[in-house]
């Protein structure tokens, strides 16, 4: 596919790239790959199969691709995270076996009694016992060991990033609106470690979860909560086919609460992007002196949403297409006989930048970021951006920083290092690089890190730097945005330290 558009055709791209791109010349092989992929299933495939589960007209299931993660020597559950995640952006219930868990058998007693034993459990266990859950309600029927499970399963989400954040969102999704209450109050008193993990409601059936949207949306007024509200709520109301209507009397609050979150320059973007996003699906009317207001923002609405002349969009996409062709050449991970030409790969780059909704944009990097080669891409992007993207560009700067923050790849840190200690216009940009460096190295970015919240401007960023600066173990930095004149962002890092 030379351009995959659908969140399951981008992973659909993603497994063909993977083997097609693949070091050892038998992978290659359709024939040879169905064998060795058959001895991890307990189905055989046939090469026809795999030629359609490739191409996007035959469905994946969980178990088909842990079943690819060991034949292509991928990490575990790299597939399955993005398969996941694209099935539930595309509107979809991921496929797996453990759907038909109706008993406890062997394997969930054992799960059970870990559980009991406070060992730690993997996000697949987790799952399992979250469809035993929904499945057999009675057989975690009891309230103490009830209250154990959904409060152990909050524990896990609440340590998670990235990839197993996303698959312990699976999770909440399959145990469903119970987690709610329990999740409802974290959020309250622990917003930035779980305001991603709000996402799941919006993919959950009943009014309850729906209620929980609206509740934490209008009552809460935290913008990192926010981000993760207002688009599962659009999506609630989008499946439950009532659209913008189905807010009823709440529309006019959330109407007045988008346009104050909007208004609010200093508020967390992503807040704001969802907010603008929100406004305009729902079609509301502006007084005269609210579109005057717009008008004065405009250009920081066009950054949102990323606004950007036809010709340069396309001549960025092309600049970071041909240096990542360079980069390939240059690259040990380029075998003999490995194509430079990659179709579709442009289709990704321009997504992963310049999509004007938010969940696209991270949907195409969390896409392509198993691929081997996507750490020569996240450089070829940061090089491109560092030299190209001026920082008048911030809209385009902060995707940027986004998209090689998903890939999780180690050389994809260093043009964000770089970007963190130059001369940066917009405080958003140092909210996102603050944000990626709660994945890299207490060694290497506990600098950066104060730098970024020294040179702060807004309260949203300096919560992110603490959140990050905990992730790393970065304690005297947290001890130092304790004492900060910023007593929202001093209160973040006074929960953090508690929590130490």
């Amino acid at each position: 596919m030379e351009r995959p558009i659908l969140p399951l055709q981008k992973f659909a791209w993603l497994v063909r790239a993977i083997r097609a791109f693949h070091q050892d010349p038998k992978i290659k092989e359709t024939t040879f790959f169905t064998t060795a992929l058959n001895r991890h299933l307990e189905e055989d495939l046939k090469p026809a199969t795999i030629n359609r589960l490739e191409s996007g007209s035959a469905d994946f299931t969980i178990e088909r691709c842990m079943a690819f993660e060991k034949v292509l020597g991928l990490d575990d559950l790299d597939l399955v995270d993005c398969y996941v995640y694209a099935s539930r952006a595309q509107g979809q219930t991921p496929k797996t076996s453990a759907a038909r868990v109706s008993e406890a058998a062997g394997t969930e007693v054992e799960l059970l009694w870990r559980l009991a034993k406070d060992e730690p459990l993997t996000s697949l266990e987790w799952l399992r016992l979250a469809h035993l859950y929904r499945n057999r309600p009675d057989v975690l029927a009891s309230s103490p060991v009830r209250e154990c499970f959904l409060h152990r399963l909050l524990d896990m989400a609440g340590e998670s990033f990235e990839k197993e954040e996303r698959l312990v969102r699976e999770v909440l999704i399959t145990v469903g609106a119970d987690v709610l209450p329990i999740l409802r109050e974290r959020v309250r008193t622990n917003p930035l470690r779980y305001f991603t993990i709000c996402e799941a409601a919006g993919f959950m059936t009943g009014e309850n979860s729906r209620q929980f949207l609206v509740d934490l949306a209008l009552g809460m007024r935290d913008g990192a909560v926010t981000a993760t509200l207002l688009e599962p709520l659009r999506r609630r109301l989008h499946a439950d086919g009532v659209g913008p209507q189905g807010m009823q009397h709440h529309a006019p609050a959330f109407r007045d609460h988008a346009l104050t979150v909007l208004d609010d320059t200093d508020e967390f973007f992503t807040a704001r992007e969802e907010a603008l996003s929100f406004l305009r699906w729902g079609n509301f009317a502006l007084s005269p002196r609210e579109r005057s207001r717009m008008s004065d923002i405009r250009e920081d609405l066009a950054q949102l949403r990323l606004e950007c002349d036809k010709t340069y969009r396309r001549d960025l996409v092309t600049e970071v297409a041909q240096r990542f062709t360079k980069d390939l050449s240059a690259s040990a991970l380029a075998g003999e006989g490995t194509p430079l030409a990659v179709p579709g790969v442009r289709t990704f780059i321009h997504d992963g930048l310049f999509s004007p909704e938010r969940v696209d944009r991270l949907t195409a990097s969390v896409m392509i970021r198993p691929w081997h080669l996507s750490g020569v891409l996240g450089t070829s992007l940061g090089s491109v951006v560092s030299r190209s993207v001026d920082k008048n560009d911030y809209g385009v700067q902060r995707a940027a920083v986004r998209f090689l923050t998903k890939l999780t790849r180690p050389e994809a840190l260093e043009p964000i290092r770089a970007m963190g200690w130059s001369h940066l216009r917009d405080d958003s940009v140092r909210l996102t690089i603050g944000w990626a460096l709660g994945a890299g190295s207490h060694e290497r970015d506990c600098a950066l890190l104060r730098h970024l919240g020294q040179s702060a401007t807004t309260t949203a960023t300096r919560r992110v730097v603490a959140l990050s600066a905990a992730r790393l173990g970065a304690w005297p930095l947290l001890e130092d945005l304790a004492k900060t004149w910023d007593f929202a962002a001093a209160g973040e890092a006074q929960r953090l330290i508690g929590r130490r």
